[in-house]
């Protein structure tokens, strides 16, 4: 357990108030004034809470939290969110409160179109300047490992990640992870500022924090990955009996278990819960305790103050604060340690490839209508670049058959829109495609079908299993998280998918291989599945991504929503149901 003392404020030298009949008549000729001026004059414009209001013996923390951030230049070519306001706004809080606390709800070091060349190196560069001074330990700074922190699994990769934390100047929790030993007995993953949990004072309170992960599957260097309901017990008692006073659970993972460990353990969990892995922002109250999250790659911040009222209860106060453009502005300091980072990435990215500088800015096509790719779009809606894509992979595999294809949305990593009348570069595509994504061809059946929109709506809105989808449409019951009225789209459009249907698909490795992750809970699908005779099978889904922007030129690609994930939306197009 780490404990890290206090940045304590001045003390008041306030006098106390007078006593007696003095101090009646100075209270009442105060009331008066206070009645006077309120009747005449105009009402200030309510403005969102910067600060919460404390009364006398109450004592206030102040949390700053971000989760999954990806990117060290933010997004929208730099106009949204990244690091450096989020150091802008750290900055202007610490003005209210020197000891802030700065959590980070996990995965930074991958995926990213600079960390498949740094290994996150990058990330951490940049983290490390948080505080004002990148080779300064920031013990107010605690992070959580996401899975995305496990992206290279085998043994032989624990280097990597070791490097990681030790180049960190802040603190990484990691409450259910048990690393495992090398040859000399010790952890392969260990270093001074990693620990469980955490005991640290803000505001004059005690706060206890502790870190969990979701099980990420075969990671050579990981022991185990403990219960969480367990280990949220485990640690919060733990904390509460060194002295915590209030304690918070600093976890990556799942929205509905997140909900559900606060519900389950109560006053036995944590009291308040800042999180990552869902990429949206959301505030959940499970029963007068919150989930709170804010939106990748630091779109908004998350503040929370904590208020420590004299006769004991907590109140919790929270905020989400919008980071883009000049509001606020990115940190000077910051911005040039991203900006140096960037054209050293670009110029040994050119050089790597064996292309001319400034490779990056090739066309490849150029769109006539918005190709949707904003991560809280393409990650819980239909979207014309989903669809686009949807497409392209059913013609490639058209000589084989092909009837529908799907693809998780955690394939496809711009998060941002691509506006009509764009050029699209080399740039967009790679980090578009984090990874390698072989395309096969499956033999299912409708029933099957059906389990795999199921499975698509279950983590909604926000998670990366949502799927684009083309050559189906179905109905998606928001309410109850259900995939209704399969229906076919292509040949047998308007016609219901049945049960014993033969369906043959395409989809991306990801999803029928287990040896590359946990498939986005889509076990279901297997290599058996695969139908081995198709000549297509293998080929990369980027690579044919290029292949038909360019095909298209010069009038370029002009895709739109056509209907195939019905949400309810007046107007909208609907092509489910339609027999």
């Amino acid at each position: 357990m780490i404990l890290i003392p206090a940045v304590r404020p001045r003390s008041s030298n306030a006098r106390p108030l007078a006593r007696g009949k003095g101090a009646f008549l100075i209270a009442a000729l105060a009331l008066a004034l206070l009645f006077l001026s309120g009747c005449c004059s105009s009402p200030a414009p309510r403005t969102a809470p910067r600060a919460a209001a404390s009364m006398p013996g109450d004592r206030t923390a102040v949390l700053l939290a971000i989760n999954d951030v990806y990117r060290i230049e933010g997004l929208d070519d730099g106009a949204t969110g990244g690091p450096a306001r989020v150091r802008t706004l750290r900055r202007e809080l610490e003005r209210e409160a020197p000891d802030l606390l700065f959590l980070h709800g996990g995965d930074l070091l991958f995926p990213s179109f600079a960390s498949r060349m740094y290994k996150g190196e990058q990330m951490i560069a940049v983290l490390n300047a948080l505080d004002g001074d990148p080779k300064a330990m920031d013990d107010r700074m605690f992070a959580v490992f996401g899975n995305h922190e496990f992206e290279k699994p085998k043994l032989k990769d624990a280097s990597v990640l070791q490097s990681r934390v030790a180049e960190s100047q802040f603190h990484w929790l990691g409450g259910n992870i048990t690393f495992a030993n090398g040859a000399d007995g010790k952890p392969l993953i260990v270093a001074p500022n990693l620990a469980r949990t955490a005991l640290v004072e803000s505001g004059g309170i005690k706060i206890g924090i502790f870190g969990l992960t979701i099980p990420t599957l075969g990671v050579e260097y990981v022991q185990d990955f403990a219960a969480e309901e367990a280990t949220a017990r485990e640690l919060a008692a733990g904390l509460r009996a060194r002295g915590a006073e209030v304690v918070v659970a600093l976890t990556h993972l799942n929205h509905a278990d997140d909900e559900h460990l606060l519900r389950t353990l109560g006053p036995a969990g944590p009291d308040l819960t800042i999180g990552g892995h869902d990429h949206q922002a959301m505030a959940i109250d499970a029963g007068g305790r919150w989930v709170l999250k804010a939106d990748a790659d630091a779109r908004t911040a998350t503040v929370v103050h904590l208020v420590k009222h004299a006769d004991g209860r907590l109140e919790v106060k929270h905020e989400l604060r919008k980071l883009a453009g000049d509001d606020p502005q990115p940190d000077p300091q910051v911005q040039a340690l991203v900006d140096d980072w960037q054209a050293r990435h670009e110029r040994e990215f050119c050089a790597q490839a064996k292309a001319a500088p400034g490779c990056l800015e090739e066309v490849y096509g150029r769109t006539r209508t918005v190709l949707g790719a904003e991560e809280e779009e393409i990650r819980g809606q239909e979207t014309s670049l989903g669809d686009w894509i949807g497409d392209r992979m059913l013609a490639a595999f058209a000589s084989c058959g092909a009837q529908v294809a799907f693809l998780n949305a955690g394939s496809l990593r711009l998060n941002r829109d691509i506006e009509a009348g764009t050029t699209i570069t080399r740039r967009h595509i790679e980090e578009l495609f984090a990874y390698p994504t072989p395309l096969y061809l499956l033999k299912i059946d409708g029933s099957l079908l059906q389990q795999v929109a199921g499975q698509a709506v279950r983590g909604w809105p926000g998670s990366g299993s949502w799927l684009q989808i083309g050559g189906f449409a179905y109905r998606h019951d928001q309410e109850g998280k259900r995939a209704l009225d399969l229906t076919w789209l292509g040949a047998r459009r308007g016609e219901a998918v049945a049960p014993g249907d033969t369906v043959l698909a395409v989809t991306g490795d990801y999803l029928v291989n287990p040896d590359i992750g946990d498939q986005d809970g889509y076990q279901f699908l297997t290599q058996e599945q695969i139908v081995r005779e198709c000549a297509a099978n293998g080929v990369d889904l980027k690579e044919l991504v290029v292949r038909d922007l360019k095909a298209a030129e010069p009038a370029g690609i002009a895709p739109t929503v056509e209907g195939r994930i019905c949400q309810g939306e007046a107007g909208a197009p609907c092509l489910a149901g339609a027999h």
